[in-house]
C-alpha cells in the first residue's frame, strides 16, 4: 500500500506543479499593466447651456500637460504613463465642440477637443466618490456674449412677471449630467427628480398668479453657485430645491423637508446630507467695496429667508403626506449650499428614500410623481395665500445687492416648462387647481379648479364619490391612474374638483 502511495505522489506532484506555474503567470501576465498603468475607459460629454463638458473616465491619475493648436482650434490633453484599449471618436457638434478623439501616443494617451473657435477651457481631475470611478473633465464655455444674453433674458423675464404681479418660483432638480444622485434599485436620482420638477412647473404655469422656471432643462450639470444665481436672476420669489433621499440603513424611509441653518444641522442625518450635497461644489459669495453694509444687508436678508423657508417647508411637508401617504420624516435644519439664497426662501425637498424598495418602485411611478408635484404645487399656493408678508426694503437692497456682486458669472438658461404632447399631457390635466375664464356672449365664466383628496370607506362606489364631488368616473381614473373601476377600503383618491362663477 505505501509502494502504491508513493508511486501516486511521484506522479501527482510533477502535475501539480505545472498547474500551479501556469495560471499564476497568465494571471500576473494580464494583471501585471492595469495593476502598473492607469487606463482610459471611455469618453462622454454633456451640453449645457453655457458650456461643454467633456468627462474622461479614468482608473487614476496620470502625469498630464494641457495645450492649444490653432487650424483648426483643439484642446490637447496628453497623459503620460495612460493606457487606451484602442482609438476612438466621438462626434459632439453642439456648437461649442465639434468632435473628441483619443488614441496612444508614445508612452501615454493623447485626447484631442476640436472646439468652434477661440474658446475659454477649464480642466480639472476628479477622484473616485460615492461609487463613481475616478474622471478628468474639460469645461468648454460658450463665448461671453451669448451667456450676457441669456443672463439679461432672465431678467426681462423676471421684470416682465413682476410688472403683471406674478409670483416666481424657481425650482431646481438636483444633480444632472456626470452628476447622477443616487442609484439604488435600478433608479438613478437625477431622472426622478427632473420629472417631478417639470410636472411642478406645468401645474404652478398653469395657475393664475404664478410662474415657473427650471434651473436646467436637460441632463447636464449646474454648479450649485450657478443654481443659486439662476434664482437670483430671476429675483425668485421661492426656490425649490427637489432631491431623493438614500441611507445605509434600507429600512429608511418618508418625506423630509430642509430649511436652512445659521448654526448647523438639526441632527447627524442631516450633517451628513449636507456634507454630501456640498462636496459637489463649493460657494463662493462676492462682496463689493462697501463690506459693512453688503455684511448688514446679507445678515437682514438672510434671516428673512430663514423664517420665511421654515414656514414653506412646514406646509410642504404636510402636503407631501396628505397627498401621497408617506411617513413624514419632519422638517430639518442643514447648511445646504443651494439653500443660501439671501432674501429668498428656500427649500430642499427629499421626496423618499430611493434605498427603500417600497419607495423606490413609487418614485419609478409617474402617478406617483405626479401627486408629489402636485403636494408641492398646493404648499406653494397655501404659502402665498396672505402668509407671506413681503420683502421689507433692506431685503430687497440685498438681493440687488447679490445679483450686482454675481454680474460676471457664467450663468445656465432655465426654461419655462411647458405641457407637451402624448403622456406628458396626462400630467398637465391632472395638474394644480388653476383659474381660467371663458366668455359666453357678454357674460364672463370663471373656472375655478382645486385638489382634494377623499380617503375611501367601506362600502364606498365611484359613482357615489362621482356624484358627492361632482367629477365625472373617467375623471376619477385618469387623474387616480386607475385602468379598472375598482377602489378599496383606505385608498387616497386624488379628485380635481372644479366650480364655475358667471360674472
Amino acid at each position: 500500500m505505501a509502494r502504491v502511495l508513493h508511486k501516486i505522489r511521484g506522479v501527482l506532484f510533477p502535475i501539480l506543479l505545472v498547474f500551479l506555474a501556469f495560471p499564476l503567470s497568465s494571471v500576473s501576465a494580464k494583471s501585471s499593466p492595469k495593476s502598473r498603468f492607469p487606463w482610459l475607459n471611455g469618453v462622454r460629454y454633456w451640453t449645457a447651456p453655457d458650456h461643454t463638458r467633456v468627462v474622461l473616465d479614468v482608473t487614476g491619475p496620470g502625469k498630464t500637460k494641457v495645450f492649444k493648436l490653432s487650424r483648426p482650434t483643439r484642446i490637447v490633453v496628453d497623459i503620460e504613463g495612460m493606457r487606451v484599449k484602442a482609438p476612438g471618436m466621438e462626434r459632439v457638434g453642439d456648437g461649442v465642440v465639434k468632435e473628441v478623439r483619443w488614441a496612444s501616443k508614445g508612452r501615454g494617451v493623447r485626447v484631442v477637443l476640436v472646439i468652434e473657435g477661440d474658446l475659454e477651457h477649464r480642466f480639472f481631475y476628479l477622484r473616485p466618490f460615492m461609487g463613481r470611478t475616478a474622471r478628468y473633465v474639460v469645461d468648454v464655455k460658450k463665448p461671453e456674449k451669448v451667456v450676457v444674453r441669456e443672463k439679461r433674458q432672465r431678467e426681462e423675464a423676471a421684470a416682465k412677471e413682476k410688472k403683471e404681479r406674478h409670483f416666481i418660483i424657481v425650482i431646481d432638480p438636483g444633480h444632472g449630467g456626470d452628476d447622477p444622485g443616487a442609484i439604488h434599485n435600478g433608479i438613478v436620482e437625477k431622472r426622478v427628480v427632473f420629472s417631478i420638477a417639470k410636472k411642478l412647473a406645468n401645474l404652478l404655469n398653469s395657475t393664475t398668479g404664478f410662474r415657473a422656471y427650471l434651473t436646467r432643462k436637460g441632463d447636464y450639470y449646474l454648479p450649485l453657485r450657478k443654481r443659486v444665481e439662476i434664482a437670483h436672476d430671476y429675483k425668485a420669489d421661492l426656490f425649490i430645491s427637489i432631491h431623493c433621499n438614500a441611507a445605509p440603513n434600507r429600512r429608511a424611509r418618508g418625506a423630509m423637508v430642509f430649511a436652512l441653518s445659521n448654526k448647523g444641522a438639526t441632527d447627524n442625518v442631516s450633517r451628513m446630507l449636507a456634507r454630501i450635497e456640498n462636496t459637489a461644489d463649493m460657494m463662493e459669495v462676492e462682496f463689493t467695496k462697501k463690506r459693512e453694509v453688503n455684511y448688514i444687508l446679507l445678515d437682514l436678508a438672510q434671516d428673512y429667508s430663514r423664517v420665511e423657508s421654515e414656514k414653506f417647508a412646514h406646509l410642504a411637508l404636510r402636503s407631501l403626506v396628505r397627498f401621497t401617504g408617506m411617513h413624514c420624516g419632519g422638517v430639518k435644519k442643514a447648511r445646504f449650499t443651494v439653500l443660501k439664497n439671501p432674501g429668498i426662501p428656500s427649500v430642499l425637498v427629499e421626496v423618499g428614500f430611493l434605498t427603500n424598495r417600497r419607495e423606490a418602485r413609487l418614485l419609478r411611478s409617474g402617478l406617483f410623481q405626479t401627486r408629489v408635484a402636485i403636494a408641492l404645487a398646493d404648499a406653494v399656493e397655501d404659502y402665498f395665500k396672505g402668509k407671506m408678508k413681503p420683502p421689507s426694503p433692506e431685503v430687497i437692497m440685498a438681493r440687488a445687492q447679490v445679483g450686482k456682486s454675481r454680474g460676471g458669472e457664467v450663468s445656465s438658461k432655465p426654461v419655462v416648462a411647458r405641457p407637451s404632447k402624448g403622456k406628458a399631457k396626462v400630467a398637465s390635466r391632472v395638474g394644480r387647481p388653476r383659474v381660467s375664464t371663458k366668455r359666453t356672449g357678454t357674460r364672463q365664466r370663471v373656472v375655478h379648479r382645486r385638489w382634494v383628496i377623499h380617503v375611501v370607506r367601506k362600502g364606498d362606489t365611484l359613482w357615489e364619490i362621482s356624484r358627492k364631488y361632482g367629477v365625472k368616473i373617467r375623471t376619477i381614473l385618469v387623474a387616480n391612474g386607475l385602468r379598472k373601476p375598482t377602489i378599496y377600503p383606505g385608498q387616497r383618491l386624488v379628485l380635481p374638483i372644479a366650480r364655475i362663477t358667471t360674472l
